[in-house]
């Protein structure tokens, strides 16, 4: 089982198990803490369609400098882009950037403490998820 279907059979059972009344911040949470196995789960030297990507979301009010800010961290810890895309909706800045931790010189936590510690210093919002985590629980 690939790691994509391990985080969509776990999150699915998860989901099955929780009470209704359970809020999507305790899922998010118990999905979050599931991570360490998945990540347990994959295979040496799977095919590049299999890497793990994150999603960095950041969002705010608009100034000079929100791009290069977080472009110069994912530089600095030699993370590649796979995509990026910005907009601007009256005077608020949105960017989703999909990033590649392969061969970067950090791992998740890393990143996403580097990542937020910026966002903080340019007074804007981010948030950091895995790919293939955010896609099963928004599946459900």
């Amino acid at each position: 089982m690939d790691r994509r279907a391990l985080a969509i059979a776990v999150t699915d059972i998860l989901l099955r198990h929780l009470p209704q009344s359970a809020t999507e911040e305790a899922a998010a949470a118990v999905v979050a803490d599931l991570i360490p196995l998945v990540e347990s789960a994959g295979e040496p030297g799977q095919e590049a369609e299999d890497r793990r990507l994150v999603i960095i979301t950041v969002m705010g009010k608009n100034h000079s400098g929100i791009v290069h800010a977080f472009s110069e961290v994912l530089a600095e810890y030699g993370v590649d882009i796979v995509d990026i895309n910005q907009t601007l909706v009256h005077g608020n800045f949105a960017m989703m950037v999909i990033v590649d931790l392969a061969g970067a010189r950090t791992d998740f936590q890393g990143l996403k403490a580097a990542l937020k510690k910026r966002g903080e210093e340019v007074h804007v919002q981010v948030y950091c998820q895995y790919e293939d985590i955010m896609r099963a629980v928004n599946r459900i």
